[in-house]
Protein backbone atom coordinates (compact mmCIF):
# COMPACT_ATOMS: atom_id res chain seq x y z
CA UNK A 1 0.00 0.00 0.00
CA UNK A 2 2.96 2.30 0.47
CA UNK A 3 4.97 1.74 -2.26
CA UNK A 4 1.40 3.27 -4.38
CA UNK A 5 1.98 6.09 -2.77
CA UNK A 6 5.52 6.81 -3.21
CA UNK A 7 6.97 9.86 -5.08
CA UNK A 8 10.31 8.52 -6.25
CA UNK A 9 9.58 6.98 -9.29
CA UNK A 10 13.05 5.32 -8.90
CA UNK A 11 12.08 3.47 -5.95
CA UNK A 12 8.74 2.77 -6.32
CA UNK A 13 9.75 0.88 -9.71
CA UNK A 14 12.59 -1.05 -8.10
CA UNK A 15 11.10 -2.34 -4.57
CA UNK A 16 7.30 -3.48 -6.80
CA UNK A 17 10.19 -5.75 -9.45
CA UNK A 18 12.14 -7.36 -6.18
CA UNK A 19 12.18 -10.85 -5.65
CA UNK A 20 12.06 -12.38 -2.62
CA UNK A 21 14.66 -14.84 -1.07
CA UNK A 22 17.48 -12.90 -0.99
CA UNK A 23 19.39 -11.22 1.38
CA UNK A 24 18.02 -8.68 2.86
CA UNK A 25 18.87 -4.79 2.30
CA UNK A 26 20.37 -2.96 5.61
CA UNK A 27 20.87 0.62 6.81
CA UNK A 28 24.33 0.28 6.58
CA UNK A 29 24.22 -1.20 3.50
CA UNK A 30 21.78 1.58 1.97
CA UNK A 31 24.33 4.11 4.18
CA UNK A 32 27.43 3.24 2.54
CA UNK A 33 26.41 3.08 -0.75
CA UNK A 34 24.79 6.52 -0.58
CA UNK A 35 27.89 7.80 0.45
CA UNK A 36 29.63 6.17 -2.33
CA UNK A 37 27.57 7.83 -4.95
CA UNK A 38 27.68 11.26 -3.05
CA UNK A 39 31.63 10.66 -3.72
CA UNK A 40 31.23 9.80 -7.34
CA UNK A 41 29.02 13.10 -7.96
CA UNK A 42 31.46 15.03 -5.98
CA UNK A 43 34.58 13.87 -7.64
CA UNK A 44 33.00 14.12 -11.02
CA UNK A 45 31.87 17.36 -10.18
CA UNK A 46 35.63 18.87 -9.04
CA UNK A 47 36.77 17.15 -12.17
CA UNK A 48 34.85 18.93 -14.05
CA UNK A 49 35.14 22.25 -12.94
CA UNK A 50 39.30 21.63 -12.83
CA UNK A 51 39.14 20.48 -16.43
CA UNK A 52 37.02 23.84 -16.93
CA UNK A 53 39.67 26.06 -14.92
CA UNK A 54 42.80 24.50 -16.60
CA UNK A 55 42.34 23.26 -20.19
CA UNK A 56 39.09 25.55 -21.54
CA UNK A 57 36.35 27.13 -19.87
CA UNK A 58 34.58 26.07 -23.40
CA UNK A 59 34.43 22.60 -21.44
CA UNK A 60 31.73 23.65 -19.34
CA UNK A 61 28.51 23.25 -21.67
CA UNK A 62 29.61 20.27 -23.06
CA UNK A 63 29.93 18.67 -19.63
CA UNK A 64 26.64 20.03 -18.51
CA UNK A 65 24.16 19.24 -21.15
CA UNK A 66 26.06 15.87 -21.62
CA UNK A 67 25.89 15.07 -18.15
CA UNK A 68 22.55 16.01 -17.70
CA UNK A 69 21.20 13.58 -21.21
CA UNK A 70 23.49 10.85 -20.14
CA UNK A 71 21.94 11.32 -16.20
CA UNK A 72 18.34 11.32 -17.73
CA UNK A 73 19.08 8.13 -20.38
CA UNK A 74 20.88 6.08 -17.09
CA UNK A 75 17.71 7.23 -14.69
CA UNK A 76 15.00 5.70 -16.87
CA UNK A 77 16.91 2.60 -17.61
CA UNK A 78 17.32 2.10 -14.19
CA UNK A 79 14.28 2.91 -13.18
CA UNK A 80 12.36 0.86 -15.31
CA UNK A 81 15.07 -1.64 -15.06
CA UNK A 82 16.22 -1.95 -11.54
CA UNK A 83 18.43 -4.90 -11.59
CA UNK A 84 20.55 -2.90 -13.79
CA UNK A 85 21.26 -0.44 -10.67
CA UNK A 86 24.78 -2.16 -9.54
CA UNK A 87 26.08 -1.34 -12.55
CA UNK A 88 24.28 2.44 -13.87
CA UNK A 89 23.55 3.77 -10.80
CA UNK A 90 27.54 4.90 -10.04
CA UNK A 91 27.32 5.47 -14.25
CA UNK A 92 24.81 8.11 -12.67
CA UNK A 93 26.65 9.74 -10.10
CA UNK A 94 29.69 10.33 -12.49
CA UNK A 95 27.36 11.55 -15.21
CA UNK A 96 25.49 13.67 -12.67
CA UNK A 97 28.98 14.91 -11.36
CA UNK A 98 29.15 16.03 -14.96
CA UNK A 99 26.46 18.43 -15.13
CA UNK A 100 26.30 19.21 -11.68
CA UNK A 101 30.57 21.04 -11.53
CA UNK A 102 29.59 22.54 -15.11
CA UNK A 103 26.38 24.44 -13.47
CA UNK A 104 28.07 25.01 -10.09
CA UNK A 105 30.90 27.01 -12.05
CA UNK A 106 28.58 28.95 -13.78
CA UNK A 107 27.07 30.15 -10.78
CA UNK A 108 30.39 30.69 -9.35
CA UNK A 109 31.50 32.51 -11.92
CA UNK A 110 28.71 34.99 -11.20
CA UNK A 111 28.44 34.84 -7.49
CA UNK A 112 32.26 33.55 -5.76
CA UNK A 113 31.31 31.68 -3.10
CA UNK A 114 28.10 30.82 -4.07
CA UNK A 115 28.79 27.11 -4.36
CA UNK A 116 30.11 26.94 -0.84
CA UNK A 117 26.69 27.96 0.26
CA UNK A 118 24.60 25.86 -1.01
CA UNK A 119 26.75 22.68 -1.04
CA UNK A 120 26.07 23.39 3.07
CA UNK A 121 22.55 24.56 2.81
CA UNK A 122 22.19 21.26 0.77
CA UNK A 123 23.15 18.75 3.45
CA UNK A 124 22.39 20.81 6.35
CA UNK A 125 18.63 20.41 5.14
CA UNK A 126 19.12 16.91 4.09
CA UNK A 127 20.62 16.23 7.69
CA UNK A 128 17.40 18.17 9.40
CA UNK A 129 15.04 16.13 7.06
CA UNK A 130 16.56 12.99 8.36
CA UNK A 131 16.51 14.41 11.78
CA UNK A 132 12.55 15.09 11.79
CA UNK A 133 11.75 11.75 10.40
CA UNK A 134 14.19 9.63 12.76
CA UNK A 135 12.58 12.09 15.70
CA UNK A 136 8.77 11.49 14.55
CA UNK A 137 8.42 14.42 14.27
CA UNK A 138 6.98 14.38 10.35
CA UNK A 139 4.81 11.38 10.09
CA UNK A 140 4.65 10.26 6.49
CA UNK A 141 1.09 9.83 6.17
CA UNK A 142 -1.18 8.83 2.84
CA UNK A 143 -2.25 12.72 2.63
CA UNK A 144 1.63 14.10 3.14
CA UNK A 145 2.59 11.60 0.27
CA UNK A 146 -0.21 12.47 -1.82
CA UNK A 147 0.49 16.12 -1.25
CA UNK A 148 4.27 16.52 -2.19
CA UNK A 149 3.08 14.26 -5.36
CA UNK A 150 0.83 17.09 -6.15
CA UNK A 151 3.31 19.27 -5.42
CA UNK A 152 6.18 17.93 -7.59
CA UNK A 153 3.59 17.41 -10.73
CA UNK A 154 3.01 20.86 -10.65
CA UNK A 155 6.77 21.96 -10.43
CA UNK A 156 7.34 19.61 -13.72
CA UNK A 157 4.36 20.92 -15.20
CA UNK A 158 5.44 24.53 -14.37
CA UNK A 159 9.49 23.67 -15.76
CA UNK A 160 7.83 22.31 -18.84
CA UNK A 161 6.00 24.73 -19.44
CA UNK A 162 8.64 27.45 -18.96
CA UNK A 163 11.06 25.59 -21.17
CA UNK A 164 8.19 25.61 -24.25
CA UNK A 165 7.98 29.37 -23.54
CA UNK A 166 11.98 29.92 -24.04
CA UNK A 167 11.71 28.09 -27.49
CA UNK A 168 10.19 31.16 -28.28
CA UNK A 169 11.94 33.58 -26.61
CA UNK A 170 9.70 34.17 -23.49
CA UNK A 171 9.61 32.93 -19.96
CA UNK A 172 6.99 32.48 -16.85
CA UNK A 173 7.80 35.74 -15.29
CA UNK A 174 7.92 34.21 -11.81
CA UNK A 175 10.06 30.91 -12.84
CA UNK A 176 13.29 33.91 -13.37
CA UNK A 177 14.64 36.92 -12.00
CA UNK A 178 14.64 38.31 -8.86
CA UNK A 179 11.32 39.76 -7.99
CA UNK A 180 9.78 38.53 -4.12
CA UNK A 181 7.66 36.16 -5.99
CA UNK A 182 10.06 34.54 -8.01
CA UNK A 183 12.06 33.95 -4.81
CA UNK A 184 8.82 32.70 -3.03
CA UNK A 185 8.48 30.10 -5.64
CA UNK A 186 11.53 28.76 -5.78
CA UNK A 187 11.40 28.25 -1.79
CA UNK A 188 8.43 26.65 -2.17
CA UNK A 189 10.49 24.62 -4.56
CA UNK A 190 13.16 23.96 -2.20
CA UNK A 191 10.46 22.90 0.21
CA UNK A 192 9.20 20.31 -1.97
CA UNK A 193 12.39 18.91 -2.48
CA UNK A 194 13.56 18.66 0.89
CA UNK A 195 10.22 16.81 2.00
CA UNK A 196 10.49 14.74 -0.73
CA UNK A 197 13.81 13.53 0.80
CA UNK A 198 11.38 12.66 3.95
CA UNK A 199 9.19 10.40 2.06
CA UNK A 200 12.75 8.33 0.43
CA UNK A 201 13.84 7.93 3.95
CA UNK A 202 10.00 6.53 5.01
CA UNK A 203 9.70 4.35 2.13
CA UNK A 204 13.07 2.79 2.31
CA UNK A 205 13.50 2.53 6.28
CA UNK A 206 9.84 0.30 5.87
CA UNK A 207 11.52 -1.82 2.92
CA UNK A 208 14.18 -2.69 5.25
CA UNK A 209 11.83 -3.74 8.07
CA UNK A 210 10.02 -5.87 5.31
CA UNK A 211 13.08 -7.94 4.30
CA UNK A 212 13.93 -6.26 0.34
CA UNK A 213 16.19 -7.64 -1.23
CA UNK A 214 20.15 -7.01 -1.14
CA UNK A 215 20.73 -5.77 -4.56
CA UNK A 216 18.01 -3.09 -3.56
CA UNK A 217 20.21 -0.99 -1.38
CA UNK A 218 21.12 0.73 -5.37
CA UNK A 219 17.97 1.43 -5.73
CA UNK A 220 17.71 2.94 -2.92
CA UNK A 221 20.92 5.04 -2.97
CA UNK A 222 19.87 5.87 -6.42
CA UNK A 223 16.87 7.09 -5.45
CA UNK A 224 18.52 9.39 -2.13
CA UNK A 225 21.16 10.82 -4.98
CA UNK A 226 18.15 11.98 -7.30
CA UNK A 227 16.35 13.76 -4.50
CA UNK A 228 19.96 15.51 -3.57
CA UNK A 229 21.34 16.42 -6.99
CA UNK A 230 17.51 17.98 -7.23
CA UNK A 231 17.78 20.10 -4.16
CA UNK A 232 20.91 21.24 -4.30
CA UNK A 233 20.37 22.58 -7.49
CA UNK A 234 17.46 24.57 -6.62
CA UNK A 235 19.24 25.01 -3.71
CA UNK A 236 21.98 26.98 -5.41
CA UNK A 237 19.49 28.57 -7.68
CA UNK A 238 17.43 30.39 -4.86
CA UNK A 239 20.91 31.93 -3.43
CA UNK A 240 21.21 32.63 -6.76
CA UNK A 241 18.09 34.88 -6.67
CA UNK A 242 18.65 36.04 -3.38
CA UNK A 243 22.17 37.24 -4.37
CA UNK A 244 20.46 39.38 -7.52
CA UNK A 245 18.65 41.47 -4.78
CA UNK A 246 21.25 42.47 -2.64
Amino acid sequence: MASRFKVNPALRRGFETSVPGERPMTLAGTTSKIFMMLLLVTASAVATWYAALTISGALVYPAMIGGLVVGLILALIITFKPKTAPVLAPLYALAEGLAVGGISLLFESIYPGIVGKAVLATFAVAFAMWFVYSTGLVKVTKRFRAAVSAAILAILILYAVNLLMALFGTSIPFMTGSSTVAIVVQFVIVIVASLSLVIDFDFISQQIRAGAPKKMEWIAAFGIIVTIVWLYIEMIDLLYRLAGRE
